[in-house]
């Protein structure tokens, strides 16, 4: 066999071989809730949370906001089900914030929990698409009166 075509087949090999590796390795990203990322089992790998915005701070750099994690309906692939939920802090340091970031807004964060901070440090915000999530806003809790 020709020695260029060899060349060019190991080449090939190596390049589908080097892409599947990234891709298992950077693109198997899990989902988690705030109650996962701050129990302690939690390593500091990076992860996406499926949240409703529920105040929000600062829309400047960084924009700092409160969230709750989303219950899934009826879908059991949903990345929450069976996990606790809960809410937190969510810090964005990205210099753009997706269209449709609002307040009750259903987004998509992806970034590492920091312990230091006591936030969700987001490196990538998706917001969905409104007309999944509109009138789908989750009442807060009731005010009790004082004892």
């Amino acid at each position: 066999m020709n020695l260029k075509i060899v060349a060019v087949i190991v080449l090939f090999a190596v390049a589908v071989g080097a892409a599947l590796t990234f891709t298992f390795t950077q693109g198997g990203v899990e989902y988690r809730t705030f109650p996962e990322l701050t129990s302690g089992s939690y390593g500091g790998e990076r992860v996406k949370m499926k949240v409703q915005v529920t105040a929000i701070e600062s829309n400047f750099n960084p924009t700092i906001f409160t969230a709750i994690d989303i219950k899934p309906e009826d879908d059991t692939s949903a990345p929450t089900h069976g996990r606790p939920l809960g809410s937190g802090r969510v810090i964005y340091e990205g210099t753009e914030l997706p269209q449709g970031f609002k307040l009750h807004c259903h987004a998509t964060v992806e970034g590492r929990y920091d312990v230091k901070r006591g936030a969700f440090v987001a490196t990538h915000i998706q917001t969905q698409c409104p007309s999944k999530y509109e009138g789908q806003e989750i009442p807060p809790p009731p005010v009790l009166p004082a004892p």
